[in-house]
């Protein structure tokens, strides 16, 4: 009899203890962030073990950007470690959607067994997933999510608005500066990403630094223009965080134009591209970037499409950021480094 209770207590322990891990297997899905570098890279590993090839298309919509060509080659690298796994790039460039539209449709046509995709317009997109799906091809995006897909490769927006804000926070109060003003850069248009700048103004308010001007700019040219504005207006301004690191080195020349001391102004950018991180590594003006380890990222392209496809692993991961300053030298130079392969 008390064996029997004992049991039926053991067997309903582990019940709850296995429904526990399947609602925690779940949330992680549904949390990217929650998914380790090692899990992805266990899965992609063991998809390879059984023999089979694979075919996995990546389609980027700035396919000419330099940070981009250094994915695609972390990507293919990964590839190449595997063995089983061929990677197809398109040459979409400056968002063209019929570019994209063109790839995607021709790798549905070859049968590939993934599409990872920057998805340039989801409206004009859901079609080709829905056929793609249908033919048993897996969906994943890149930097954008859609509804429906079977995986997602990316970075965790909010930690890098957080990492780049904090820095700039830090650098204020060190400086002990009264009143600090700071110009943002945003791209209103792509609200999954908002948080580059949201994360940034929570901090700013939180620290007292006006923010005196939030403009739209993700490129060189408008963030030399920009900040060169409201430089005329605020000649005092402490603070430039650009939402990527493009803006950020269009203010930077800007502020070196206009002979503003280094000492006097931070300039932070996002995405640790190889000129943000050159301008944050002479030491002067670009203080930091919130920077993507783009070697995990590229080689993520790789195994979260495998693991879509062979269910062997998770299919949802963040891509780590990182702080790159010369408060950490070697961690700067591991980055630069990322772009001499």
């Amino acid at each position: 009899m008390i064996a029997n209770v004992q049991a039926k207590t053991t067997r309903a322990a582990l019940a709850c203890v296995t429904a526990l891990w399947l609602i925690q297997a779940a949330a992680a899905e549904n949390d990217p962030s929650k998914v380790t570098t090692e899990e992805v890279r266990a899965g992609g590993k063991k998809a390879c073990e059984g023999g089979k090839k694979f075919k996995i298309a990546f389609s980027h919509s700035v396919s000419e950007a330099a940070i981009v060509k250094q994915v695609r080659h972390f990507a293919d690298k990964r590839a190449s470690e595997l063995g089983c796994v061929t990677v197809l790039h398109d040459n979409t460039q400056a968002n063209n959607l019929e570019q994209q539209i063109n790839a995607v449709q021709g790798w549905i046509t070859l049968g590939v067994d993934a599409i990872v995709v920057t998805p340039i317009d989801e409206s004009a997109l859901k079609p080709f997933q829905k056929q793609a799906q249908a033919q048993h091809i897996k969906w994943l995006t890149y930097l954008g999510k859609m509804d429906g897909s079977d995986g997602f490769v990316g970075f965790d927006h909010a930690q890098s608005g957080q990492l780049i804000g904090k820095a700039a926070v830090d650098w204020v109060k060190s400086k002990k500066i009264d009143r600090p003003k700071a110009l943002v850069t945003t791209l209103t248009g792509l609200p999954s990403i908002a948080p580059r700048w949201t994360e940034v103004e929570k901090l700013f308010a939180q620290a007292g630094i006006e923010i005196v001007s939030k403009q739209d700019s993700a490129d060189q040219a408008s963030g030399l223009t920009i900040t060169e504005t409201v430089l005329k207006q605020h000649p005092d301004l402490s603070v430039v965080i650009g939402l990527n690191d493009d803006a950020a080195v269009g203010a930077n020349r800007a502020v070196t134009v206009a002979g503003i001391s280094p000492g006097q102004i931070f300039i932070g950018g996002q995405d640790g591209s190889f000129e943000g991180l050159t301008a944050v590594n002479q030491g002067k003006a670009y203080k930091a970037s919130a920077a993507i380890l783009i070697n995990e990222l590229g080689a993520n392209v790789v195994d979260l499409a495998l693991n879509a496809v062979v269910g062997s692993g998770p299919s949802f991961a963040y891509t780590p950021t990182v702080l790159a300053s010369k408060a950490d030298q070697p961690l700067l130079d591991k980055l630069v480094a990322n772009y001499k392969n």
